[in-house]
């Protein structure tokens, strides 16, 4: 769960990884080819073997830069931005991170993406993977952003084989193969190894912040299978994940200049652990029973300034979920479901509140009370949907639904009225449109007694879709999609020193726009690729004075091209370049003295987001060879992160080491990653 409001531990989370963001290696991948123009409603067939990855997520893992990260994909797709150099939380159309719901396997998934880098799985595990951006049905509920529908493959029915891979980034063991005649399994773990290699003096020297420990992660995952008969199968799965960093911040430090409550030892520590027991029933002509039940626990503890100040947030959620679908003769196909959580929020704390959310661009002026609080808030959330797939004709088809959503915090009830209508009015051209009704709890963090607002109610959203695809020869297809989404109800914080009001309010409402054109080329003739370019706007509007603002992630304009070649039998080059217009920021126009703290300076902004950081581009290169070693098969990869070695702006903030007055303020462009060689091989045993 987001912790914005808490913008200290925030800001300690994005600066233990300043140290080390010449080696991030987050970045893009590909999107899936058939999700390109008609995201918006897809009607997909039983698959026969759920045990084999798709084409389509083979070619997320072998994109350039992805150094085989099967999630990374979501950064090449039409309308999705990070927060940071090609990595970080994806913003999906104009919507905040926080809007966005993550599932695996139709089941709820609290932690996705490692906090410094990739994402928890391995690229073995991943069958299939989906984006709705806008317009989804009615089986996805607590999202007012994207849904990123994530499916892990079944283990395979084959002899015991392992495979281990090792780069100098991360090394991993995945393990697959029978228990007995009717079931298999796979486990898989992870870690990094990037700590071996950081320099924590040299980051010192620079940035006067003493690394303690460069940022680690680990991951497992493991699914267990049997199954009866042909139409039905048990399957048992866990996974997890931690991330951990810590650095002592110096009085050299910017970040202690600025705040000198950051002074000290600084450690963020996060862990996650999910359970689940999953049965399907494949009833015979298209019908089918999926129902699940699970358990899943996340901890996210902070402290900075010397153990002065903390933050620790534990999220325990046990869920069932139920979807069934059944097909009425030749043109109706029914779905529905339900899903229930009974979710425990806890928190112990001591930090200074600031009062900001993502509608405020000078947040460390916004310095509140120090907080000492502990609290625990249980959440009982309920959610039910139904879905008519009418196929009027051949050429025809209307997707009717509607959700209801409950939960007894807010005590709210929602009913969202969802449609989809695909028209093939020419063979090969297809003519789409969505329309719909949404909704997500409020930002917890905003809303526990003592440091938020009880009384908070849920964001709502609707969405609009009309796109166009056309299907050519030789594998080649383009479509365009335009969409427009409204957003209400998103979190306004109060003025600081306004003890009369509550710390938010729901007085934020927005607009998002724009239009999508996606080029692709299926694999014919060695090689593959697409070109994606997006232009949107997204704005947010306090309804208490009617400002309007653009987003502080709103991009204009993005471009995605992608293509892979197959050299030879052996050999595969890949190359991927991204262009995006600078992101909007707010221009610092002089400084203040610190209220706070004697002899100390603070920004003075100007217009908020009125100027705009140079346009950022990065190629990012790699090659791949089939090999065998010592009698087993294997890879080895090449990957060149940021080929073109371009130091793209990333941010722009007060130099406090070179500003000494007034009338002589310094600003500094902060940078993303220079150019990062990686290594990598891969053998099965």
């Amino acid at each position: 769960m987001r912790t914005s409001s808490i913008v200290t531990p925030g800001l300690v989370l994005s600066l233990l990884a300043a140290p080390v963001i010449a080696s991030d290696t987050t970045s893009p991948a590909p999107p899936p080819a058939n999700d390109a123009g008609v995201e918006e409603m897809v009607v997909q067939g039983r698959k026969s073997d759920y045990s084999v990855i798709t084409e389509n997520a083979q070619k997320i893992i072998d994109v350039p830069g992805s150094l085989g990260d099967p999630l990374m994909a979501v950064f090449s797709l039409p309308g999705v931005i990070s927060e940071g150099d090609g990595g970080g939380a994806p913003a999906v159309r104009g919507s905040s991170p926080s809007d966005n719901r993550y599932l695996v396997d139709g089941a709820p998934a609290a932690y996705v993406f490692h906090t410094f880098s990739t994402s928890i799985f391995n690229e073995n595990i991943i069958q299939d993977f989906d984006l709705f951006s806008a317009g989804f049905g009615p089986r996805y509920s607590n999202a007012i952003g994207g849904i990123f529908d994530i499916k892990l493959r079944d283990p395979k029915t084959q002899d015991i084989h392992t495979k281990v891979d090792l780069s100098i980034l991360r090394a991993g063991i995945f393990v697959e193969g029978d228990v007995t005649e009717d079931s298999a399994f796979y486990l898989s773990g992870r870690a990094s190894l990037l700590h071996y290699f950081f320099d924590s003096d040299a980051a010192e020297k620079e940035d006067g912040i003493k690394v303690q420990d460069a940022p680690e992660d680990t991951d497992y995952q493991f699914k267990y299978q049997y199954r009866l008969g042909d139409d039905h199968k048990l399957t048992l799965s866990a996974n997890g994940a931690s991330d951990l960093a810590a650095a002592e911040f110096t009085e050299f430090s910017t970040e202690v200049m600025e705040e000198p409550d950051f002074a000290g030892d600084a450690k963020i520590q996060n862990t996650f652990h999910n359970q689940n027991l999953r049965w399907q029933f494949a009833a015979g002509e298209g019908s089918e029973l999926d129902m699940q039940m699970g358990h899943y626990q996340k901890n996210d503890d902070t402290f900075w300034g010397g153990e002065k100040y903390f933050f620790d947030f534990t999220t325990e959620d046990v869920y069932a979920v139920a979807n069934f679908s059944l097909v009425l003769g030749n043109s109706h196909s029914i779905s529905m479901g339900a899903e229930s959580h009974n979710t425990e929020y806890s928190y112990d704390a001591r930090f200074i509140n600031y009062l900001c959310t993502e509608f405020d661009p000078d947040c460390e002026l916004r310095r509140g009370e120090l907080i000492v609080a502990e609290d625990t808030v249980t959440i009982k959330e309920h959610s039910a949907y139904v879905n008519d797939h009418w196929a009027i004709t051949d050429a025809l088809a209307v997707d009717l639904g509607v959700q209801t959503h409950y939960n007894d915090f807010t005590e709210e009830t929602f009913t969202h009225p969802r449609v989809a209508i695909a028209w093939e009015f020419i063979d090969n051209w297809t003519l789409s449109s969505s329309a719909g009704s949404y909704n997500r709890l409020p930002d917890i963090d905003k809303t526990f007694p003592q440091i938020g607002n009880t009384e908070l109610q849920s964001p709502n959203s609707n969405h609009y879709t009309l796109g166009l695809k056309q299907e050519l020869a030789d594998e080649w297809s383009w479509s365009i999609t335009t969409y427009y989404k409204t957003m209400d109800d998103l979190p306004l914080a109060s003025d600081v020193n306004d003890t009369n009001q509550p710390f938010y309010t729901n007085n934020v409402e927005g607009e998002a726009y724009g239009v999508d054109l996606f080029i692709n080329k299926g694999l014919t003739d060695r090689w593959y690729g697409w070109l994606a370019i997006s232009a949107s706007r997204s704005t947010r509007t306090n309804k208490l004075t009617d400002m309007e603002r653009d987003y502080y992630l709103d991009t204009p304009l993005v471009v995605n091209w992608v293509m892979n070649y197959q050299i030879n039998d052996l050999w595969t080059v890949g190359t991927r370049l991204t262009a995006q217009s600078g992101r909007a920021i707010t221009p610092i126009v002089g400084i203040q003295p610190n209220p706070w703290f004697e002899n100390r300076i603070l920004p003075v902004y100007g217009e908020p987001y009125s100027e705009n950081l140079p346009v950022y581009s990065r190629l990012d290169l790699r090659f791949k060879r089939e090999m065998t070693l010592w009698g087993y098969s294997g890879t080895y990869n090449i990957d060149i992160l940021n080929a073109l070695n371009r130091r793209n702006v990333t941010n722009r903030k007060l130099d406090y080491k070179r500003t000494h007055s007034a009338q002589d303020f310094k600003l500094e462009d902060q940078v993303g990653m220079g150019i990062i060689p990686a290594l990598g091989m891969s053998l099965v045993f």
